[in-house]
């Protein structure tokens, strides 16, 4: 019992003081054949609240602390400049040149240190707000080049300073790890930009073209979208005159704010949410124009600061990605491609939210979500518009009760096909048609048994106008039309007897007994279209050639026998 209580004390202190010893004292980092070297563990970090240390006196301070292997640090929002501190040694039988890369963009200013043999120190300087120094690689990423002579330990010194989150991911990479990166860099967010591009400029066309402005907006959404991941990802900064640099801040806070504002505007129009629920409708407009107190946001206080970023950038994005699913369950149209979409960009946004703030563990691969979801959001809200696009474009031309062609969209072909005939010298041929009886047979039946027979007419007519150019259309109530280009009178005459004569069958009133036969009347003109012909002439021949055969008997075809001029 003595012994529990006298040594097994002492062995855990010393357990906890070899520990602490190694968390103090990391290993040194030793600089072989390895392309790319993670340098989490092998790090200390310092605190210096005053912002004033000299990399000396950052040396000579004895509270520096170790990390942990593995784990990138993650210090959350301060306002002290943080210091880290590690060593390389070389085993290389010659000179080589290796780049010590800091790889979290935003951050607004990173100060290199090496001690020359003298003891003195020397810096480079980058940073997201700040220009690199002369010595610094044009880089995303803040690269300083160290060379290392071979068996040379060399310590490192790094300063760090932001007004984001102080987040610490730190590698070694040799030449080759280097130009691999860039060249992976550069392709993946080539391809982005590129789509980018393509989005951006087709919405705004096709925006622009059917005076709706739900194209217009995801073209800006996609904007802000690429501008955002564009800062995330460095790129902003290397594009920006050194003067502008100072306002990388500010013009972050506009992105952030455009990029919910837009995204916020889209949502609501995509899904007609004023239509379809005005409750929901005024909560998506409350958080639109809550984004926009980003680009002040920095004025308030810390707590009001983070009280906003989680309304906006957590409960938002959770509140709409259900609303998504809500009216992808609900079956509106394309809600599964946009909810797809949708999900995607917005769960990112709430991962990185926890992720900045320390907790979720920022991985090695942790700034590549946001690229990747910008180019399967992309994507999917891309499909989704477009084909929202052309079902509302079909629909316009679109008959709704017998999906065939309505009066717009036949006017439009008609024209069509009369120029080109006319180009050709070809035949154009016109076949108007009219249910008999049609009033008699809906008073008689209803109007339900009457849509149905307006249906299968068209579905017979669909069937017989396979060929290139050929067209059915409803031309009103009970009235149809054919479009037959490049078929003369007898071949128009003999494909009108045909589906006249596939028409008929014995119609049932509501007690289920057989009445009369559905019948319709046709007529047709042809032409060879000539310039001094006006178009309109060969409908009005074949409305009178239908209504000649109505006036004979109906069921039945009648050919115009006039000229058409």
């Amino acid at each position: 019992m003595s012994f529990r209580k006298r040594i097994l004390p002492q062995f855990v202190l010393l357990i906890l003081s070899l520990s602490a010893a190694y968390a103090a004292s990391p290993e040194t980092l030793v600089l072989e054949n390895k392309p790319s070297y993670d340098l989490s563990g092998y790090m200390e970090t310092l605190s210096d609240p005053t912002n004033k240390l000299t990399a000396q006196q950052a040396a000579d301070q004895k509270d520096w602390t170790g990390t942990t292997r593995g784990r990138v640090p993650n210090l959350g929002f301060t306002q002290a400049a943080i210091w880290l501190r590690f060593s390389l040694v070389s085993r290389a039988d010659s000179p080589q040149k290796f780049y010590v890369s800091f790889e979290y963009p935003v951050t607004q200013s990173v100060i290199f240190f090496t001690k020359d043999r003298q003891g003195v120190f020397h810096e480079e300087r980058s940073g997201s707000s700040i220009p690199a120094s002369a010595n610094v690689l044009p880089d995303r990423h803040f690269v300083f080049p160290v060379t290392m002579n071979p068996g040379e330990t060399k310590t490192v010194y790094l300063c760090v300073q932001s007004a984001a989150r102080m987040i610490l991911p730190v590698r070694v990479l040799s030449d080759q790890a280097l130009l691999s990166k860039t060249i992976r860099d550069y392709t993946i967010y080539g391809v982005l930009s590129g789509l980018l591009a393509l989005v951006m400029l087709y919405f705004v066309a096709v925006g622009s073209f059917l005076y709706k402005g739900t194209p217009i907006w995801l073209a800006l959404y996609s904007v802000f979208f690429g501008l955002h991941t564009a800062i995330r990802g460095g790129f902003l900064r290397m594009i920006l005159p050194d003067s502008m640099l100072g306002i990388m801040s500010p013009i972050q806070l506009v992105v952030i704010a455009g990029l919910f504002f837009t995204g916020a505007k889209f949502f609501r129009l995509f899904l007609s949410l004023k239509s379809n629920s005005v409750t929901l409708d005024r909560i998506m407009i409350f958080f639109q124009y809550l984004s926009l107190t980003f680009i002040i946001l920095p004025l308030f206080p810390n707590p009001i600061i983070i009280g906003v970023s989680l309304v906006l950038i957590v409960v938002n994005p959770i509140f709409s990605i259900c609303l998504a699913f809500y009216f992808w369950r609900k079956g509106v149209s394309n809600a599964g491609l946009f909810a797809v979409g949708w999900i995607v960009a917005h769960s990112v946004a709430v991962y990185d939210f926890f992720r900045i703030n320390g907790a979720i563990p920022y991985q090695p691969l942790g700034e590549w979500p946001i690229p990747f979801s910008l180019f399967i959001a992309l994507l999917f809200l891309s499909m989704a518009l477009i084909r929202r696009n052309a079902a509302d474009h079909l629909m316009a031309e679109t008959d709704p009760l017998t999906r065939l062609a309505n009066r717009r969209k036949f006017d439009e072909a008609f024209n069509e096909e009369w120029n080109r005939c006319q180009r050709l010298g070809s035949p154009l041929s016109l076949i108007m048609a009219d249910v008999d009886h049609f009033k008699e047979y809906n008073d008689t039946y209803g109007h339900k048994a009457g849509d149905l027979c307006l249906c299968r007419i068209a579905e017979i007519l669909q069937n017989h106008t396979r060929r290139t150019g050929e067209l059915a259309a409803r031309y009103g109530g009970e009235e149809f039309t054919v479009l037959l280009p490049h078929l003369d009178a007898a071949g128009a005459f003999s494909l009108a007897e045909t589906i006249r004569k596939t028409i008929g069958w014995p119609a049932k009133d509501k007690a289920g007994r057989s009445g009369r036969e559905i019948t319709i009347s046709m007529g047709i003109a042809t032409t060879i279209p000539r310039e001094e012909e006006k178009p309109e002439n060969l409908i009005l021949a074949a409305d009178k050639a239908m209504y000649e055969a109505k006036r004979s008997g109906r069921n039945r075809t009648m050919a115009c026998s006039s000229a058409i001029v």
